[in-house]
């Protein structure tokens, strides 16, 4: 399935493996090897406990616009996360859930 919309919500596992504690509001950029240079912004709000180096844990993170992943982001896909030049983590997704505009009009 191809994502055609902005803001899909997913569950990842994230493996920390840069030398530093991620926390906070982190913005980093999201590639996958199958689709070349694209990329998008992942939003992870790590607010309850950070990560540090080689440790992982399960989260919800947001996509911002998954289009140009195309039939490659399905479940069980890598993800490498990147601030700058820099890989800071992998991320392996777990469960595509949906649109975050379909979560609000839930509430």
């Amino acid at each position: 399935m191809i994502y055609h919309k902005n803001l899909l919500v997913i569950k990842i596992i994230f493996e920390n493996i840069s030398k530093k504690i991620i926390f906070g509001v982190y913005r980093p950029s999201a590639y996958m090897k199958e689709t070349g240079n694209f990329f998008t912004t992942v939003r992870m709000d790590i607010l309850k406990k950070e990560i540090a180096p080689d440790d992982d844990v399960v989260m919800n993170v947001i996509l911002e616009s998954p289009a140009g992943f195309g039939e490659y982001l399905k479940e069980g896909a890598l993800l490498s996360i990147r601030n700058g030049l820099e890989e800071e983590g992998r991320a392996i997704v777990l469960q595509i859930l949906e649109y975050m505009d379909e979560v609000q009009t839930k509430k």
